[in-house]
């Protein structure tokens, strides 16, 4: 299998497709039906819902990949798993998509721009990495931009701490499962090229990575708060 480059040609294409793919959805979003909508937000959650469960089983059944490292314990299975259960719930829950916007706009995105990858296509991880973390930005910008959510300035504080918290289980999950376990990244850096790799070695990265992450949450609010100061201007 040929070696991924960073922002190499095959990764510059990746990234444009799957742009591509996602305002394509949001823009037929805008001109169809209300139903057809609510059907093609039910497609979306089912797919990301349904990868997110199968995709462990490919890996370790299939592939043969060890199980402590497969598993769907990594900040973007959590996303995908809420905001495809958000897409599916009829009664939409305010959390289930805000901590997918932050997780999935600042996360996501970061992971397509800075891959955690080796091995370039026609490996099967580099699709799997690509389609996975793409349908979570899908259903994220679905959400934002078709079916009107937005996330609420009230509720930053709780998100980043769910986010905060959530690192000591996380951490302890790792030390459990043990191996290669590497959730959330709390026991090494990601395989390939990231910011990680200015922080201080693990474990004492995280303390560059947390307040990295905060402030990468909030510029992914500044547009909505951009936006009402210029509906009150």
């Amino acid at each position: 299998m040929p070696e991924f480059v960073l922002f190499g040609d095959q990764h510059i294409i990746s990234l444009q497709g799957t742009a591509a793919i996602i305002v394509l959805f949001c823009i037929v979003g805008n001109f169809i039906s209300a139903k057809l909508q609510k059907n093609l937000a039910t497609l979306i959650g089912l797919s990301l819902v349904i990868f997110e469960i199968i995709r462990p089983f490919l890996y370790i059944f299939i592939f043969d990949k060890p199980w402590q490292t497969y598993l769907p314990l990594h900040m973007c299975a959590f996303s995908a798993f809420l905001i495809g259960i958000f897409l599916l719930s009829k009664k939409k829950n305010q959390m289930f998509f805000e901590l997918p916007f932050y997780w999935g706009v600042g996360g996501a995105t970061m992971a397509l721009a800075t891959p955690d990858l080796t091995l370039a296509w026609p490996d099967v991880e580099y699709f799997f990495f690509f389609y996975g973390h793409g349908q979570i930005l899908l259903g994220v910008f679905f959400a934002l931009t078709v079916l009107k959510y937005r996330p609420q300035l009230k509720n930053f504080g709780k998100m980043a701490g769910i986010t905060i918290l959530l690192l000591i289980p996380i951490y302890v999950v790792n030390l459990v499962i043990g191996g290669d376990a590497n959730y959330w990244y709390l026991m090494n850096t990601p395989e390939g090229d990231s910011l990680a790799n200015f922080m201080p070695s693990p474990p004492f990265h995280m303390l560059g990575i947390a307040p990295l992450a905060l402030v990468v949450f909030f510029v992914c609010y500044i547009p909505f708060l951009l936006w009402d100061k210029f509906k009150k201007a």
